[in-house]
């Protein structure tokens, strides 16, 4: 299976846009994170919502807490207001300089290996420098199952 039919269409991030435009995009296409584009129509980078969420809300000192926090914890809630200066930043603030690719003839082994090795659950789709959409673990394991469930089943002798 390649991932040329596997390609999620998106949007791409560029500047001038915001975290807001940023988690449109994302939620509309249901993927954890959304390719920057620079100038020259380049893909120099990339938007994750995990890297978002690590800066705007699972802070360090937190992480070493993660086994004890309780349910109630209205105290480490994100405030409103801490949400809509969030969703303002330019979307810059999270540029993540690597952006794991893979060319749309790329088989899905290779994905998964690429996605591994950059500890990404995607990566974008590119062609000669065209950016055709991005490739997650999920739409992977959707793929899989659906030629599974696609089968017919062998006639079997009796």
């Amino acid at each position: 299976m390649k991932l040329d039919n596997l390609a999620i269409q998106t949007g791409v991030m560029r500047k001038g846009m915001t975290v807001r435009d940023f988690f449109i995009e994302a939620v509309r296409c249901d993927v954890p994170g959304l390719p920057y584009e620079d100038e020259l129509g380049r893909i120099v980078g990339r938007i994750s919502l995990r890297d978002v969420y690590k800066h705007m809300a699972v802070t360090d000192n937190l992480l070493s807490f993660a086994d004890v926090i309780g349910d109630q914890t209205d105290s480490l809630d994100l405030p409103p207001m801490k949400v809509m200066e969030t969703l303002a930043l330019p979307i810059e603030t999270y540029l993540i300089g690597k952006a794991p690719s893979a060319s749309p003839r790329s088989s899905i082994v290779k994905a998964l290996v690429i996605m591994e090795a950059n500890n990404s659950g995607y990566i974008f789709v590119i062609d000669n420098g065209k950016y055709n959409g991005v490739v997650t673990r999920r739409i992977i394991a959707k793929r899989m199952l659906e030629c599974v469930l696609n089968q017919k089943p062998k006639n079997s002798a009796a």
